[in-house]
């Protein structure tokens, strides 16, 4: 990183918006919000669940306002992918004019419902669709993401409570055990897994694009990522990584000076050394480039940016960790999320 970009980022500090030091997130904003802008507008709840020996599930739920709505209420976009560990991936983009927001049991909880085709609030997902019939509810104690009075701080933590850039986004949880049963019409599945649900919301452009990495195994709960801070060439980076001996968190850090990023998109690798004080971790994430889909999100339409997103469900992940320069252990989750978007995307993936 230049001094010129280390300048960039102390103008930053000094001059972002230190009125958003009060309002950091918390677990409870997990519900919905009401919308800041009658023009543009997207609320996003994603939930990335690991089944061992049988795949990944992804359910993303949205809510998005449009310029061009009459009435200046929240439809629903709902995402549904299911990854075998060994197989093709499965997806269905799903529209729908009506999304209920309020449980009528317990308002100030989350609640989103399309009728006949899904209900989720804090304990449970129930999906009745053609091809994806899925049910998940929690089974064990959430492990969120800061040790903290405020659990549901963003990753970003003060550095996003003073800058304020980007949306709002929080990790609910890391890694929850979960029940699950799923039926596509020729197998039914049901057992055990883990659960990672984030969340986000935000009516102006959010991001420029990101490189994006999950997994969630019995050995190894984990979750980095890194993109571009608003219209600068500054990298952040920030992350987390519990295992059965180590329990990190990687504070928000700058390509170039504790983190280095190697990627190629259109290889579908993606590799990030991160250092902290007596810590090096590395982490190399590769998937068969055949393996990653494309989505369009609403909100990317809603903001006119084009932003484009390709996501693979099949990644090796490896990490080695590096205790006072002597390696103390080394994992490969052999299944586990990979994602690129914007500038950081493959531009030929889409042509």
């Amino acid at each position: 990183m230049s001094y010129r970009n280390i300048f960039q980022v102390f103008v930053l500090f000094l001059f972002g918006s230190f009125s958003s030091l009060l309002s950091a997130t918390t677990l409870e904003d997990l519900r919905a919000h009401t919308p800041t802008s009658d023009k543009t507008w997207a609320e996003q709840w994603f939930y990335n669940i690991a089944v061992p020996d049988v795949g990944y599930f992804k359910v993303s739920l949205q809510t998005y306002i449009a310029p061009d709505f009459e009435v200046p209420k929240p439809k629903a976009y709902i995402h549904l992918a299911f990854s075998p560990i060994n197989g093709s991936t499965v997806k269905y983009d799903i529209f729908h004019d009506e999304v209920i927001l309020v449980d009528p049991n317990n308002p100030d909880k989350f609640y989103y419902e399309v009728p006949g085709l899904i209900v989720a609030d804090e304990n449970h997902i129930d999906i009745n669709y053609d091809y994806f019939d899925f049910t998940m509810r929690w089974n064990g104690d959430h492990h969120y993401y800061w040790h903290s009075n405020n659990p549901g701080r963003s990753p970003l933590g003060i550095l996003k409570e003073i800058i304020n850039f980007g949306p709002e986004w929080f990790v609910y949880t890391m890694g929850t055990p979960i029940q699950y049963s799923f039926s596509n019409g020729n197998v039914a599945l049901m057992g055990l897994g883990f659960a990672q649900l984030d969340k986000g919301w935000f009516d102006k452009e959010s991001s420029s694009g990101i490189v994006y990495t999950m997994g969630l195994s019995e050995e190894l709960y984990f979750m980095f990522t890194g993109g571009k801070v608003n219209d600068t060439n500054i990298e952040m980076w920030i992350g987390r990584y519990i295992s059965s001996d180590y329990d990190l968190i990687f504070y928000p850090a700058f390509n170039g000076l504790s983190v280095k990023r190697e990627s190629n998109a259109c290889e579908g690798y993606a590799n990030v050394e991160f250092n902290k004080i007596n810590y090096k971790l590395v982490v190399e994430a590769k998937a068969d480039p055949d393996s990653f889909y494309s989505q369009d999100f609403p909100s990317d339409v809603i903001f006119g940016r084009g932003q484009v997103y390709m996501k693979s469900m099949q990644a090796n992940v490896t990490f080695s960790l590096y205790k006072k320069g002597s390696l103390v252990e080394k994992i490969t989750i052999p299944q586990g999320l990979l994602e690129f978007s914007g500038p950081l995307a493959c531009e030929d993936f889409f042509n």
